[in-house]
């Protein structure tokens, strides 16, 4: 998915986070009012380096740059809050990634104390397949595990892959809005003029809890993802188990416009006596939002899970169903291999079809094995059942298997021989039935591309079959 749109904003990071939305702040400090064009150019360095603090997800450094029209709406802590930073090697790799971002000449229109800046841009493309390979999908907590050794390795892979020109990059052109305040430019986000998204609470038949929103609003502007938090306590003297349902309202309009892409309503809570904690969702306001809807009132009511509204009929009504996910391979280059070992990673499930991959909210499932041998399934029957559990019916509209690492031993000379990793995420629209089995076969294909020079081999996704209680529904390509 291109970042760049309409709406004239950049996604802070289009790898695993999805955050607010890229403001430029052009600032010129001690050195004075911009007043033309040199001044703009000039100003260019500070323009890259607020883009690759929040590219990097540093926004301590980013908020220094936003208006103090906009930091009276929103205060640094809520900033921070609502968009948490990376830290340790997390932090200190996705900042030499970001390092590569370029930006264009700048040219403004200045209209008194505002000014619209234009530029062309190009970042690294973190949601290609090299990036997520050499960056293990991403994943904060892996990045902050990695040794210092493997922490150069990644550098170094980065540095070179600049230096021939194979760093994956995106490329388009901005223009944002800037205020000049004190002798200085700064960014405009207009967040007085946000949507206001409040929070509360609320608990119910009789659940001996303490509830409440740690924040009672924010302000969003459209296309953002943020992040917010309720705290709950356990007030009595026994372990108790809850459930929330959230409601909404306006209730139609926030149906479609308000995403609450990561929310512990999705999970019962156990807490001990005593016991206090901070319950974390992820939420976001449409693109698209008329301007008309200025607030919307998301209220979290939290039960005893066995007084849940319709608990027990919804029970009976609704068993699980049964969600079993394969992999074989399309025929094309797999006999030139003696074998094609696959390291697994997790396997996702988007519930949404506006969730890019990036973002947060995908259902996250652990498969049953973590390698395979893909030369065992080339026969165009058999399969590796790679997960194979029972979910609560929904919907999905993407299926993720995460390979994370491709080593092929080469049938003629026995050695090692590089695979590049092509596998990700894919539309496949399914619904997952009580009491019905629901399989998902991925048609995984190797090709061999060495007729282009730096090719070599490469693996991807060819197609998929999805059968539910041995029923074919429908076969990507046909035939």
């Amino acid at each position: 998915m291109n970042p760049l749109n309409s709406k004239k904003r950049l996604p802070t990071w289009v790898g695993w986070w999805a955050a607010a939305a890229i403001a430029v702040a052009l600032w010129a400090g001690a050195a004075g009012a911009i007043t033309g064009e040199e001044d703009l150019v000039r100003g260019h360095d500070l323009v890259s380096r607020y883009l690759k603090a929040v590219y990097a997800q540093d926004y301590a450094e980013a908020y220094q740059y936003i208006s103090k029209r906009d930091r009276h709406a929103k205060s640094e802590a809520e900033y921070l809050r609502e968009n948490p930073s990376l830290t340790g090697a997390a932090a200190e790799l996705t900042r030499r990634l970001a390092e590569r971002i370029e930006v264009g000449p700048l040219s403004a229109e200045v209209q008194g104390d505002s000014t619209t800046v234009r530029f062309p841009i190009s970042l690294p493309d973190a949601n290609s397949a090299e990036l997520q390979e050499l960056f293990a999908g991403f994943d904060p907590d892996l990045l902050n595990r990695f040794t210092p050794e493997k922490r150069q390795e990644i550098v170094a892979s980065i540095d070179e892959m600049s230096r021939s020109g194979r760093l994956p990059v995106i490329t388009g052109e901005e223009s944002l809005d800037l205020l000049r305040e004190d002798g200085r430019w700064t960014v405009f986000l207009n967040w007085g003029d946000a949507v206001k998204v409040f929070f509360h609470a609320e608990v119910k038949e009789g659940l001996p809890w303490a509830f409440e929103p740690l924040q009672e609003m924010v302000l969003a502007l459209p296309g953002e993802t943020l992040h917010a938090a309720y705290r709950a306590r356990n007030l009595s003297d026994r372990s108790v188990t809850g459930k929330a349902r959230h409601v909404d309202t306006p209730k139609e309009t926030a149906a479609k416009y308000l995403d609450v892409i990561q929310c512990f309503c999705f999970l019962r809570e156990t807490l001990k006596p005593g016991q206090e904690k901070e319950l974390p969702l992820v939420f976001r306001v449409n693109w698209d939002v008329p301007r008309e809807n200025k607030a919307f009132h998301v209220t979290y009511q939290f039960y005893p899970s066995e007084r849940f509204p319709d608990a027990g009929r919804e029970a009976r009504a609704q068993p699980e169903g049964t969600l079993e996910v394969r992999v074989k391979d399309h025929r094309d280059a797999i006999d030139d291999f003696k074998s094609v070992d696959l390291s697994l990673g997790k396997l996702r499930l988007a519930p949404s079809p506006r969730l890019r991959s990036s973002d947060p909210g995908w259902l996250e499932l652990v498969p049953r094995i973590d390698r395979m041998d893909l030369t065992r399934y080339k026969d165009g029957t058999a399969s590796a059942t790679v997960y194979r559990g029972t979910l609560r019916p929904q919907r999905f509209a993407a299926v993720d298997l995460q390979i994370t690492g491709i080593r092929g031993i080469l049938r003629k000379t026995g050695v090692a021989d590089r695979v590049k990793n092509a596998v990700g995420p894919i539309r496949l629209d399914f619904e997952l039935k009580p009491a019905v089995t629901t399989v998902v076969i991925l048609d995984l294909e190797l090709l061999d591309l060495s007729d282009h020079p730096g090719r070599g081999y490469e693996l991807l996704i060819k197609g998929y079959e999805l059968y539910q209680d041995d029923k074919l529904l429908q076969k990507i390509p046909p035939g």
